[in-house]
Parts: structure tokens; C-alpha cells; sequence
């Protein structure tokens, strides 16, 4: 495979599995938890949002992880990289 295969690809699967979609779909579960108390945060603080975008990505990422053992850890290797 070509890296512009790759690229087309990968593009692929996000058209199929929009990220933003889903990222404002956890945001606005996270919000309507009761979870956090943010209406005491300043305007300008990013604390918040920040904690919320953590907690999606982590969900995100638990959702999307590698069933073969071998792609686990070809996963795990490749995030030393990024």
C-alpha cells in the first residue's frame, strides 16, 4: 500500500466514523452527567473543558482499541512515536 493509499484510506473511516460527531455527542453527556460542577469556573478557564475532552478521548480511544494481540501491539509501539 502506497501512503496515498493509506491517506485514502484513513480518510475513509473517518467519513464512515465522523469523530466530531461523536466528540459533541460525549461532550454533551458529560455536561448533562451532574458529574462536574462547573458553573463556579471563570470564563476564561479551560480546566474544565479540558477535563471533559480527556475523559472523551480516553472513551474514544477504549472503544477503538486492537483485537488482534499483534496489532496491539504494533498500536503501542506507534504511540511512542506521536
Amino acid at each position: 500500500m502506497t501512503q496515498a493509499e493509506l491517506k485514502d484510506n484513513f480518510r475513509a473511516l473517518l467519513a464512515i466514523n465522523p469523530p466530531l460527531k461523536e466528540i459533541e455527542e460525549l461532550f454533551y453527556k458529560a455536561v448533562n452527567s451532574g458529574a462536574l460542577d462547573f458553573e463556579d469556573e471563570q470564563q476564561d478557564s479551560y480546566r474544565t473543558a479540558k477535563i471533559i475532552y480527556h475523559a472523551i478521548l480516553c472513551t474514544m480511544a477504549a472503544q477503538w482499541f486492537p483485537l488482534a494481540k499483534e496489532n496491539w501491539e504494533e498500536a503501542e509501539s506507534l504511540k511512542k512515536f506521536l
